[in-house]
């Protein structure tokens, strides 16, 4: 039961079953998850941001590091818990609207692909710690992209 579990949560619902794209399919989950919840509430609470990031964060070294097992891989694609985290790492601290979500897609797909210094380094880490973090660091780069074009384009 534990692993089933663990697979379900590491591949963010099943979702990194879905043959094509694994990567931006988790990404874009992350993405509309977050601007419902936005939507409903009306409100983005940076506490409860901060909060939820931490659980995905501790839920996504643990279940990684199972899935790696089971499937073999240093990094396999079906596990897209990295990528909700690194997601939802994008939108900290950011104004809600259709161009951040849609840019900060955008930034954090490119970034997690292109995986400029150090984050190629950051994947090497092992235990579901790499896997995690070379996609929070993309999106770490991805939410300061993000805040300069919102200070070039806002004031």
């Amino acid at each position: 039961m534990k692993r089933k579990i663990s697979l379900f949560l590491a591949t963010g619902c099943f979702i990194g079953f879905i043959p094509g794209a694994p990567g931006t399919y988790g990404s874009l989950a992350a993405t509309v998850s977050f601007y419902l919840i936005y939507r409903f509430s009306h409100r983005v609470l940076p506490e409860l941001h901060l909060s939820v990031l931490g659980v995905i964060v501790i839920v996504g070294v643990v279940t990684s590091a199972e899935a790696s097992l089971r499937f073999g891989s240093d990094d396999p694609p079906e596990v897209v818990i990295d990528e909700i985290a690194g997601q939802i790492l994008t939108f900290l601290f950011l104004p809600v609207s259709s161009w951040n979500l849609i840019l900060g897609m955008v930034l954090f797909r490119i970034f997690d692909i292109w995986k400029p210094y150090p984050i190629r380094r950051v994947e090497s880490l092992k235990n579901g710690v790499g896997i995690m973090a070379d996609d929070l660091l993309a999106g770490v780069y991805s939410n300061i992209v993000l805040r300069f074009v919102n200070a070039m384009t806002h004031g």
